[in-house]
């Protein structure tokens, strides 16, 4: 429902519903009985003459908004009133003493635990005040239900907003790689050494008839036998480079479908979680975030103990880990600096076998002390073409595997140190 539709739902002013109890339409006062009637629009008026019927209207039907007793009746209603005072909820509750004598009552107004009393000759301006009051109240009631509605559904839209931005993202991240691997191919095909076939081929073809002659004693001829050998090896060279670089865009595109079914599985339940090595799935971000020429300017450090895997949702891990390997190279790109160093470690929290803990440490441009409690705050970054989804959906992935992720960084040009904690959980034999 669109907040144009839902305003729609509520009218502008909302009629009371009044439960009167003791009086008949008749016995009550004519200026009391107009004032009841007085409000715009006018008041939905019931009629019940004991505390007994009032209390099974009540639990009939909705609640009341203002309750009208006759404290005047032999036996006092309002003596009997408390039985409702449970049931009547959030109603202004009034009672309408008789005036025993020309001079008024003694206490023409009393106010209690239950509610107001007054007596019948200052009762109509006290009825029109507190209907005003009752009305005013059942007004910004409603209006509280509409927004409480608006806000779901903001609520709502904001989160179908974050789980297509977390999409797009890291299927962003995965294209990258794509065309990495997409242009490596295209290279490969365009500078392909497949040409030299064809020549040789036709070389070979105009010598038919005296082929052994030509391959053994032209001084072309002579050349061909190498130079298919050479060309055989080049080729093989380049078959394996393609079906490499084709391997890895099958994998990079069955990821892609995997984050796509895994946020649509997010939408509908809680992800899918398996025990995963980390080790594993560190390499495999590895492979997806840097390529071969990279080790040119980047000396990668690895420190890997032997732990257990843990309980996670695996290709939501995968993507964490890409989205931190690729900013970590592109944070030692902006620190200008012959060469760099990235480490990574894989084992146990100091003291607490409990715990596996992961950290991936940069030598890149670091993090001001003044954004370091920001960095996981969603739509804040450091990046001018950045959108600030990439690490505040990631720490709220990890939290839903039951883990923690926090950053360290000494200052600006001083690189930035991730760390990532699960806890060991034993493995259980399913029945």
């Amino acid at each position: 429902m669109s907040p144009s539709t839902d305003c729609q739902s509520f009218p502008s002013v909302l009629p009371l519903t009044v439960l009167v109890v003791g009086f008949t339409e008749t016995d009550m006062a004519p200026s009391c009985h107009s004032a009841l009637l007085s409000l715009e629009p006018t008041p939905i008026l019931e009629w019940v003459t004991t505390v007994q019927e009032s209390r099974a209207k009540m639990a009939s039907g909705d609640p009341y908004d203002v309750i009208v007793f006759n404290c005047g009746k032999e036996g006092d209603e309002w003596d009997q009133a408390w039985q409702m005072q449970g049931e009547g909820k959030d109603a202004l509750i009034l009672g309408i003493m008789k005036v025993t004598n020309s001079e008024g009552a003694q206490y023409p107004f009393a106010e209690d635990a239950l509610g107001y009393r007054v007596d019948e000759l200052i009762a109509p301006t006290v009825l029109k005040l507190g209907l005003h009051q009752a009305q005013e109240r059942k007004q910004l009631l409603a209006e509280q239900k509409r927004l409480c509605r608006q806000l779901g559904e903001a609520a709502y839209k904001t989160e179908m907003a974050d789980v297509a931005s977390t999409v797009l993202h890291n299927v962003g991240n995965v294209l990258t790689s794509v065309s990495v691997a997409a242009n490596m191919v295209e290279a490969v095909v365009d500078q392909s050494s497949v040409t030299l076939v064809n020549r040789i081929s036709e070389l070979i073809k105009t010598h038919e008839e005296d082929l052994g002659k030509y391959l053994t004693e032209d001084p072309k001829g002579k050349r061909i036998p190498p130079s298919l050998e050479k060309l055989g090896i080049h080729l093989i060279e380049e078959q394996q480079t393609i079906l490499k670089e084709m391997k890895g865009l099958v994998r990079n595109i069955c990821h892609m479908k995997e984050i796509i079914a895994s946020h649509q599985t997010m939408a509908k339940s809680v992800g899918q979680v398996e025990y995963v090595a980390l080790v594993d799935v560190l390499s495999h971000a590895m492979e997806l975030s840097f390529q071969p020429g990279d080790a040119k300017w980047i000396t990668i450090h690895r420190d890997y103990q032997s732990v257990p895997a843990v309980l996670v949702d695996h290709h939501q891990l995968l993507q964490i880990l890409v989205n931190l390997l690729r900013n970590a190279k592109q944070a030692m790109r902006q620190n200008p600096q012959d060469g760099h160093d990235l480490k990574l470690r894989v084992n146990y929290q100091k003291g607490d076998e409990s715990f596996v803990v992961m950290t991936i440490q940069d030598s890149g441009i670091g993090i001001a002390p003044e954004h370091l409690s920001k960095m996981f705050t969603r739509g804040f970054t450091t990046k001018q073409d950045g959108n600030g989804i990439g690490l505040h959906s990631s720490i709220m992935a990890i939290q839903n595997m039951g883990g923690a992720m926090h950053v360290l960084s000494e200052g600006v040009g001083e690189g930035a140190m991730f760390t990532l904690t699960f806890p060991v959980q034993k493995e259980v034999e399913l029945s």
